[in-house]
């Protein structure tokens, strides 16, 4: 008997709650289709993506736990609101943590001295 592999090769914009603009950043990431993006996870893809978007000189200000609550629903296929509250708190520290540790943020340009 054959077996039979299903992959999920929808765009990241055909995913529940994703629109074009987390599929541009997602693109930007390598990440293009659904299959992709269940494979990398919520945290994997969102530090892929942070990281593109810090090397094109992108503000990642914007990416905060709701983009997190918005990846989990696109793979679990769920309404962002209807994220566990568990994630949610889970989330939440880790952009604390991200914040925190200011491995994304710009760097502001010192005077010449």
């Amino acid at each position: 008997m054959a077996r039979t592999t299903h992959t999920d090769d929808r765009l990241i914009s055909e995913m529940r709650n994703l629109g074009p603009a987390c599929e541009r950043d997602l693109n930007a990431a390598g990440i293009t289709t659904a299959e992709e993006l269940k494979a990398l996870g919520v945290e994997r893809a969102f530090l892929q993506m942070l990281q593109v978007r810090k090397r094109e000189g992108r503000s990642a200000k914007s990416c905060n736990a709701a983009y997190l609550y918005a990846l989990y629903g696109a793979i679990h296929d769920v309404d962002w609101l209807d994220v566990p509250e568990q994630e949610k708190q889970r989330f939440k520290e880790l952009t604390a943590e991200i914040r925190e540790s200011g491995q994304f943020t710009e760097k502001k340009q010192s005077g010449s001295e």
